[in-house]
């Protein structure tokens, strides 16, 4: 007898636990939809941000990007042909939903004059890397070569390295730095993305 009423409580709470999770899900038609993004394919996007150029704008988008959890990638900035204006290109990785939603709040701003996010094959992008190998008397003309196929420059010779400027896409600078990686990467930087719309 007593296993039975034991079973019965079991039972009972089951069921209210049910339920209660039941009217939970009702009421979290949102939180249901915003937990996929954990689990979303994230894209990479590059927008181009057109800003007066004023003092604090820089600190106030990159802040709406920390806010959402974006980290953005490359951030370059710039002032335009108007020397009131800056041009911020912005390369982020994440859930097309929340980016959008961030677009909407960058037009907001008051120091934001207009926001381009760009897609595949709508424009031209460039970066420009400055990279300092190692390079004995044997390896260089073999670095040479390799700088002649990519139409990199050498811009300084030192007694044990090479400096070297190359300016391209994405997938063009990585293979050139997968290259150098054989040689020794003694330092590295990085302009970051600037792009243009094509039309």
């Amino acid at each position: 007898m007593f296993w039975v009423k034991r079973a019965r409580r079991l039972r009972k709470t089951r069921t209210v636990v049910k339920r209660k999770l039941y009217r939970r899900n009702n009421n979290a038609v949102a939180w249901r939809r915003v937990l996929p993004y954990k689990y979303a394919a994230f894209m990479r996007h590059t927008l181009s941000v057109l800003v007066e150029n004023k003092f604090g704008v820089l600190t106030r988008i990159s802040g709406l990007f920390s806010g959402r959890g974006f980290n953005i990638e490359t951030l370059n900035v710039a002032p335009t042909q108007d020397a009131t204006t800056s041009r911020m290109t912005i390369v982020v990785k994440g859930d097309d939903a929340v980016l959008e939603q961030i677009t909407k709040q960058l037009n907001k701003l008051v120091e934001v004059i207009k926001v381009q996010d760009f897609r595949d094959d709508e424009y031209v992008d460039r970066e420009l890397v400055l990279l300092k190998i190692n390079a004995t008397a044997k390896a260089r003309p073999e670095v040479m070569q390799i700088c002649d196929i990519f139409r990199a420059k050498i811009v300084d010779v030192a007694h044990q390295t090479l400096t070297i400027e190359i300016t391209g896409d994405e997938s063009k600078i990585s293979a050139f730095l997968e290259l150098m990686e054989q040689f020794g990467i003694c330092d590295l930087t990085r302009t970051g993305k600037v792009a243009m719309p094509r039309k």
